[in-house]
């Protein structure tokens, strides 16, 4: 299990390591197997200046670190230094660009390993996908995450877990990448739809949308009424194709509604409540 570390904790043990690189210490940064492993997507900002340093062997570490940490966003600064940086900056520049292209190459075997076997190849694929899986492999991932239980889930969730981490635009929208993907059930998502609209379209509008003051049960109620809808609508997406095509824009009015509640009820003002409340089940919607 990775322990975040905040970006200063990160910055400083980069600099110590950058210190030793410019006294010579070749594989300090780039070999920090501290570095590698805390990095996340959010210090990149950080240490991006670095990759264009005069310092060449500076530069030279920064690329080599963010090879090392398939840091993908920057391929189009390695690929210009490649053709103007010193010896040792394109010979960084070279090791960064075969590296991904190498994975490009992986990728579809290790996807291959986690499909269509089990036991050691399985985790093995896995372990290895999740070093090096890229933004765009997220829907594949996490197919295989909602068709398997037990440690392999759990393993298919580290793989998500690091495809976020190396991208944290993704970061706002992981509680839904994380989310189990429903199996297609027409029927199951017809009940869903008549009651959320129900829940979201008579309820919601009648109870809570005249209201600008609310109490934090029900603040709390709705959010999780809404958090839960729209885990099931993310999840249900590709499985439009599956069911007949009023389902499609079911869905799509489904989702404006949850949409507009979501900003309505952003817009509240949260009242302590004056006892405590007993929670509202929500698991109808999954009925």
């Amino acid at each position: 299990m990775i322990v975040a570390v905040s970006g200063a904790e990160y910055l400083g043990r980069f600099f110590d390591a950058a210190d030793a690189a410019e006294s010579g210490c070749r594989g300090s940064v780039s070999e920090d197997r501290w570095l590698a492993d805390n990095y996340s997507g959010e210090f990149l900002p950080l240490i991006r200046p670095y990759i264009s340093v005069r310092d060449e062997s500076m530069a030279y570490e920064t690329i080599l670190l963010l090879a090392a940490v398939r840091e993908r966003s920057v391929m189009p600064e390695i690929r210009d230094l490649s053709k103007r940086g010193g010896d040792s900056v394109r010979m960084a520049c070279a090791a960064y660009i075969k590296t991904m292209e190498d994975d490009d190459e992986l990728i579809p075997k290790l996807f291959d390993g986690i499909e269509h076997s089990d036991g050691h190849v399985f985790f093995n694929s896995a372990s290895k996908l999740a070093k090096i899986a890229r933004a765009e492999d997220m829907a594949r991932v996490r197919r295989t995450y909602g068709q398997v239980q037990g440690r392999m889930r759990l393993a298919m969730k580290e793989v998500i877990e690091a495809i976020i981490r190396r991208n944290p635009s993704m970061s706002q929208d992981g509680w839904l990448y994380l989310s189990v993907p429903v199996v297609p059930d027409e029927k199951s998502f017809d009940r869903f739809l008549t009651r959320s609209k129900e829940y979201i379209d008579v309820r919601y509008r009648k109870s809570v949308f005249p209201r600008g003051n609310i109490r934090v049960s029900t603040y709390n109620n709705v959010r999780d009424a809404l958090i839960t809808i729209r885990k099931r609508l993310y999840n249900e997406e590709e499985n439009l194709r599956y069911y007949d095509i009023d389902k499609s824009d079911r869905f799509e009015e489904l989702s404006d509604l949850a949409e507009w509640a979501s900003q309505d009820l952003s817009g509240k003002t949260v009242l302590k409540d004056d006892r405590a409340r007993i929670r509202r089940k929500v698991q109808y919607l999954y009925e």
